[in-house]
């Protein structure tokens, strides 16, 4: 892709991130369209976020792996691959006779590194929230391979901060706003353990044990 050229784009509302598997479902008739195109020459598009009903700056660069199933009646299953991250320089309602859109889009490369002390709190930080929460992402983690964009999806970003976060410059800019977003998550996680546990208390005897008041009387 050059650095700025004109392609179809898919306004929805989600953020889509680099190397991520995307499936949806498609029953509008534009972009059917669009999808066919897609099959039949190998047309790539952009996906950009819809937040607050309007369509976000930044996007995400995608491609259709597979056509996984098609209705009788023309609708589809499909899987895309996010190949890389878009500008929107300019929006057009139609793109050559299609019934779908198009952009003007700037190509973003970030090659940046992460600082391996930021990498190593937040391995830690998801894994002591995943502890309190006992639960894991769906797909594993893989550490020595580790973008920031990996845990993008994990953290409890809303859909604007997952949107922010996307835009960020820098891997290390990242890193940061997922080393807060975890330290918060987990004080928030904590709480929400501490309120669990007081709504399941059946009048049993509370023991706070010698420790916990040594040193105050």
């Amino acid at each position: 892709m050059d650095k700025v050229h004109k392609i179809p784009v898919f306004p929805l509302p989600v953020v889509v991130f680099p190397d991520e598997e995307i499936r949806l479902h498609i029953f509008e008739q534009r972009y059917k369209q669009l999808i066919q195109d897609c099959s039949d020459t190998g047309l790539v598009f952009a996906i950009l976020p819809i937040i607050d009903d309007r369509i976000q700056e930044y996007g995400t660069l995608v491609r259709l792996q597979e056509i996984v199933k098609t209705y009788e009646d023309g609708r589809l299953d499909i899987r895309l691959e996010a190949i890389g991250q878009v500008k929107n320089i300019a929006l057009h309602n139609r793109w050559s006779g299609k019934l779908y859109g198009a952009i003007e889009a700037e190509a973003i490369a970030d090659i940046s590194m992460g600082d391996q002390e930021l990498l190593d709190k937040i391995k830690q930080q998801f894994g002591v929230l995943c502890e309190i929460n006992q639960a894991q992402p769906y797909h594993s983690i893989l550490w020595e391979q580790f973008r920031s964009y990996k845990l993008g999806h994990y953290v409890g970003f809303t859909l604007k901060e997952e949107y922010q976060f996307s835009a960020l410059k820098t891997e290390n800019e990242r890193l940061q706003k997922l080393l807060n977003q975890l330290e918060l998550m987990i004080a928030q996680s904590t709480t929400r353990k501490e309120w669990l546990k007081n709504m399941n208390m059946n009048g049993e005897f509370r023991n706070f044990g010698k420790e916990s008041i040594i040193g105050i009387i």
